[in-house]
Parts: C-alpha cells; sequence; structure tokens
C-alpha cells in the first residue's frame, strides 16, 4: 500500500497555490476558482477516503455491493445531465442507468471471476476501482449515444410522426 507523507501533501498545496499565482500574474484572475476548486476537491476525496478506508476495513459483499449500487445510480444521473434533449417521467434516466449496469455488471464480474481471480472476488481494493473505471468509459459511451439518438429523433420528429401515420 502507498502512503503519501506530509512532504507530499505539502508538495501538492504549493503547485496548487502556483497555478492560482500563475492565473494571477498572467491576468486571467482565475486565482480564487482554483483555490474554491481545490479546497472543494480536497475535502471531496478526504470524504470518498473515509469511506473506502471503511469498505477495505470491512471487506464484505453487502457493503462493496452497496457502493457499486450507489455509483451505478450516481453515474445515471450524470448520463442523463449531459442529455439536451431528455425523456420524461425518468425515463432517460432509468435507460441510461440500465444500460451501464447491464454492460459494467458483466465486464466486472468477468474480469474479478476469470481474468484476475481474486478471491474472494468481491474485494473491494479490486472491485471499486475497476467498477470506476469501468464506469467512467461507459458512462460517456452511453451519454453520448442517447444524446445523438434523443438529438436526431427531435430533429426528424416530423417524418417520424407521419411514418408513424402511414403505419
Amino acid at each position: 500500500m502507498i502512503y503519501l507523507s506530509y512532504l507530499d501533501l505539502v508538495l501538492a498545496a504549493i503547485l496548487v497555490l502556483l497555478l492560482g499565482l500563475l492565473s494571477f500574474r498572467l491576468e486571467r484572475h482565475l486565482g480564487r476558482q482554483i483555490v474554491i476548486a481545490a479546497a472543494r476537491t480536497t475535502v471531496q476525496l478526504l470524504l470518498i477516503g473515509l469511506v473506502l478506508k471503511l469498505l477495505f476495513a470491512q471487506s464484505h459483499w453487502f457493503w462493496v455491493m452497496l457502493m457499486a449500487a450507489v455509483t451505478w445510480l450516481l453515474a445515471g444521473r450524470e448520463v442523463q445531465a449531459r442529455q439536451q434533449y431528455r425523456l420524461g417521467r425518468g425515463w432517460g434516466y432509468g435507460i441510461g442507468t440500465l444500460s451501464m449496469f447491464s454492460s459494467s455488471l458483466v465486464v466486472i464480474l468477468f474480469a474479478l471471476i476469470v481474468i484476475i481471480q481474486q478471491k474472494p472476488w468481491y474485494a473491494p481494493q479490486y472491485a471499486i476501482p475497476l467498477l470506476g473505471m469501468l464506469l467512467g468509459n461507459t458512462m460517456n459511451g452511453v451519454s453520448l449515444a442517447l444524446d445523438r439518438f434523443h438529438r436526431e429523433v427531435w430533429q426528424q420528429r416530423n417524418a417520424i410522426e407521419a411514418r408513424l401515420i402511414l403505419g
């Protein structure tokens, strides 16, 4: 396991401050936004670090599945948020989430059971990072596909309705 020292954290903070100073020096006036973004990122990483520390200590399949379910649901919300034209009544959210769930579940189980052969297969040190990587890629693909599909349907709605009327 790799541990970060205080020196590593100080170096990272210095780099962020240098970025803010450079932005101010170049008159981009992004210094305040950079500091706010850095503080927000730090808080988010600390919170997810605490959650992962608890999950790694427990190493029980229920908690890993709960974390995976929350991750799938949040990724589904992100897919819906990326759509220019959205389906109503939860259909867009459901289609995006179900698409990501079905594809990434098959791949993650295949990777954990057949390829990595980790015992137990639900070890959070392997399952959570792999699911995160898979969902990142799947989320991009599903959101692009749904956005393209919805945009094409919206642009050609008159032709589609005419064809439906004609049977």
